[in-house]
């Protein structure tokens, strides 16, 4: 976890969220991680647009991000791997 860091936080209609960026590895520039507070099957890796999703925990993706290219799937799950590896 050392390579990521908080970037935000909110609470919303669907909990509390935490976000973090990674801060040294470039291939994740454009992903975020959402960390749900009260519920960890929810959390997912994200393109910073929002637009492709990754869980993790159930080693699925948003609809979107099934048709996405292959590139960015994969960066997804690489992101997920280095989150949960790097602590």
């Amino acid at each position: 976890m050392s390579d990521w860091t908080i970037s935000n936080s909110s609470e919303n209609n669907t909990g509390n969220w935490v976000y973090y960026v990674c801060t040294v590895l470039a291939q994740f520039a454009n992903i975020h991680f959402s960390r749900h507070v009260d519920n960890h099957a929810d959390d997912h890796m994200a393109t910073n647009d929002n637009q492709y999703y990754y869980y993790g925990v159930t080693g699925t993706f948003n609809t979107a991000a099934q048709h996405a290219p292959q590139a960015v799937r994969d960066a997804l799950v690489q992101a997920w791997n280095n989150y949960f590896s790097v602590r």
